[in-house]
Parts: structure tokens; C-alpha cells; sequence
């Protein structure tokens, strides 16, 4: 073997030891850094879990707690409250079940319906005369009963309650207690009379018992002079002194009671009403009249009233000192006989009828009073929009007595 194949092997041989001794070296390093990392880690994994609050945190830990543990008591609360509310739905639910209800009438103009059986509860809604309704057969305290009605379930006082037929109204009641009371009187000798005192007597005691009057529900029922008249023409105003008026249509309903049948805005003299009108001072006259002839320039727009056509011959004579005042006459037949006269043919009176006011013909009372056409006030009639008044004149209806009534809304007691 020569010396260079020999400094090969040698050299061969320097590389394989020096090769092991490093690989010798990296193994035995080599765990120390992961096993370092490691017992690091495991020393804050145990420092985190059991690290104490301080003395900042522990009382907003304390008041989280009692904010849980109050949560958890109102929750219980409301779920008792309601297994009590189903508890009390399902008795109310089975006493219901065990009433029987019976047919019942109301016997006063309106009653209330309450929530509650006491006048304290809410109002549910109103019951009308006549009206008929299902009343439990069984009276709670002070009377109160429950009742079933189209508005709905609630409870009224049994006192206002009838199971007989249905009872006529109040104005109808008085009408027809003048009536035989003048009819007694006419007949009847003295000791009659006397003989009847106890009745009298016993119909008082009856008023007495009777349950205060319920509040009007319109303005009509608000009059005690209209027991004979089925049709009302109301107008009225907030006070004397304007000319602004609010007029309504009334008709009797088949119960006897007042129905209201228009609602709107009127007009009437310039200087508010008059209780004792004067011939020219502006002013309407207040009281209660009938209804007279129905006027028109464009002839009959369906009236039942008489009804006369105006021409441009026609005046009304308003002269006091004439012995034609206060009537419709032709201005070629009566010239000379009166000093002055309105002329009829005019665009107020399109359409409108005579109020009976004044029918004697006082001199100087007034004169002209009628109700027709108007866009603002009057020298003293009383007027409503053109489609308005050919309404008013296809309802009235002469065979129902029809009546109109002025007055500012704060004397409406008087009539």
C-alpha cells in the first residue's frame, strides 16, 4: 500500500469520528430547551387559575352575586304570579259557566256598563232604553248584576232592569199623565177629587223612588215643551250676541226618543237674538213656533208643506202702521196701502219657509221672520246653506207637528 492510499483511509477515517462526536453533541442539547419551555409554561399555567382578587375586584364580585341571586328571585316571582292569574281565569271561567242569564229590558234613557259591579270602575259603554240584554240571574252586592250585551260583557245595578215588555219614555209618560189628569178634572165632581188625593199621594212616592234622571245624550231631550211634536228644528247659539247659530234636525225613533237628524252650521240676524224682538233692530227672535208656508223661485223641490212660488210681483208688507203688516201680498194689488215692503223675489229666498212668528201682527213686533238660504247673517231670519235647506224641506213632514226652537244654548231649560 502506497502513502497516498494511506493518507486516504486515515483521512476517511478523521471524518466519520468527527462526524459522530458533533451528532454526539446536537442530541445532548437539545432536551434542555424544550424541557426549559416546558416547566415554563407549566409554572404559568398554575400561576393564572389560583390568582386571588384584589381588594378592588372583590366588591363588584359581590355585587354581581346579589344582582344573580335578584334576578333569580324575580323570575320565581313572576311565574307564581302567573300560575295565580291562570289559577283565577280558570275559577272566573267556571263560576261563569254555572250562571244563567235571562232575558232583560233597560228601563232608564242610558246606563252605563261597568268593568266592575260599583259606579267607581271603568265604563265600558252605554245601554239605552229598550235596549235588550241577558242579566244573571243571581244579584251581586247593592244589587249589581252581570250582563251580557252587543257591546260586550260587564255589570249594571238590577234596579234599572225589567223583565216585563218594553216601558214607553219619560216625555211620552208625562204627555200621556196631562192628558188623563185634565180628563179626570173636567169629569169629576169635588169629592172625586178628594177621593183621588191618595193616589196622588202614592204617585208621588212613586216619583221619589224613581232613579235620578240619566244625563240627556242630545240636546233635544234637554226640552220638556216638545211632548206633542215628533219632528224639531233646534237653533242655537253661545250667547245673544252673535250671529253664528248651530242648527239641528230632531225626529222621534219608534221608542218615543229623540234622534237627531242633521248637524250644521246656520246663520241668524245680525245682531244676535231678541227676547223681545223689535221691527228693524237686526236680531232673530228667540222662542218656540211652528212651521208656515214653504217659498221657492224654483218651484217645489219636494215639500210636503204648502208651498208657494215667488214672483217678481211678490212683497212682504213691513210697514207697522199698514193694516197689512207682517203678510205676503202683490205689490200691484196693495200699492198705496203701505208705506214699505221686502221684496220676495230675491237669491236668499231660492228656497225657504215662513216661521210662524208674530201671527197677530203686532205693530212693531217684527216682521219677515223666515228661514231660507244664506252664505252669512240676516236682518233677523234664520238661514242654512241652499243644499241644506232643500233637505230640511223634503224632511219636514206636517202630519208629525214639526216645531223650530231659538234660543242661546244656556236657556234651552226654558223650553
Amino acid at each position: 500500500m502506497s502513502n497516498k492510499q494511506k493518507g486516504f483511509i486515515f483521512g476517511g477515517i478523521a471524518i466519520i469520528v468527527t462526524a459522530f462526536i458533533l451528532f454526539l453533541v446536537i442530541t445532548q442539547n437539545q432536551p434542555a430547551l424544550p424541557a426549559e419551555a416546558k416547566q415554563k409554561e407549566i409554572k404559568s399555567e398554575k400561576a393564572s387559575p389560583v390568582a386571588e382578587p384584589t381588594e378592588q375586584e372583590k366588591p363588584n364580585m359581590e355585587i354581581a352575586e346579589k344582582e344573580t341571586d335578584s334576578k333569580e328571585e324575580k323570575a320565581k316571582e313572576e311565574s307564581k304570579k302567573k300560575e295565580t292569574k291562570k289559577d283565577d281565569t280558570e275559577q272566573k271561567n267556571n263560576e261563569e259557566e254555572s250562571i244563567s242569564f235571562k232575558k232583560k229590558y233597560i228601563t232608564v234613557s242610558s246606563l252605563n256598563l261597568r268593568s266592575d259591579p260599583n259606579t267607581q270602575s271603568d265604563v265600558l259603554g252605554v245601554l239605552m232604553l229598550n235596549e235588550e240584554i241577558q242579566a244573571a240571574d243571581t244579584n251581586l252586592d247593592n244589587g249589581w248584576v252581570k250582563v251580557k250585551t252587543k257591546s260586550g260583557n260587564g255589570y249594571v245595578n238590577s234596579k234599572y232592569l225589567s223583565s216585563e215588555k218594553k216601558v214607553i219614555t219619560a216625555t211620552a209618560q208625562k204627555v200621556k199623565k196631562k192628558t188623563t189628569e185634565k180628563s179626570a178634572n173636567n169629569k169629576n165632581t169635588q169629592t172625586q177629587k178628594q177621593a183621588n188625593k191618595p193616589k196622588e199621594q202614592a204617585s208621588s212616592d212613586k216619583k221619589q223612588e224613581k232613579p235620578v234622571k240619566a244625563t240627556p245624550k242630545n240636546d233635544a231631550e234637554k226640552l220638556s215643551s216638545v211632548g206633542n211634536n215628533n219632528q224639531l228644528i233646534l237653533v242655537t247659539t253661545n250667547g245673544y250676541g252673535t250671529s253664528s247659530a248651530k242648527v239641528q234636525t230632531f225626529e222621534r225613533g219608534s221608542s218615543g226618543e229623540w234622534q237627531r237628524v242633521m248637524h250644521t252650521n246656520g246663520f241668524i240676524g245680525k245682531n244676535g237674538f231678541a227676547g223681545s224682538k223689535v221691527e228693524g233692530d237686526g236680531k232673530s227672535p228667540t222662542g218656540k213656533y211652528s212651521i208656515g208656508t214653504a217659498f221657492g223661485r224654483a218651484g217645489n223641490p219636494g215639500t210636503k208643506l204648502p208651498f208657494r212660488s215667488i214672483s217678481s210681483d211678490d212683497v212682504w208688507v213691513d210697514d207697522p202702521k199698514s193694516s197689512l203688516y207682517n203678510s205676503w201680498q202683490s205689490r200691484k194689488k196693495t200699492e198705496g196701502q203701505w208705506n214699505s215692503a221686502e221684496n220676495m223675489d230675491i237669491a236668499l229666498y231660492t228656497y225657504g219657509f215662513v216661521i210662524n212668528y208674530n201671527t197677530a201682527r203686532t205693530p212693531g213686533k217684527g216682521s219677515a221672520i223666515f228661514f231660507h238660504v244664506a252664505n252669512g247673517h240676516t236682518l233677523g231670519c234664520t238661514g242654512v246653506s241652499q243644499s241644506h235647506m232643500v233637505s230640511i224641506l223634503k224632511w219636514i213632514n206636517p202630519a208629525k207637528n214639526p216645531v223650530i226652537i231659538q234660543t242661546p244654548e244656556s236657556k234651552l231649560s226654558n223650553y
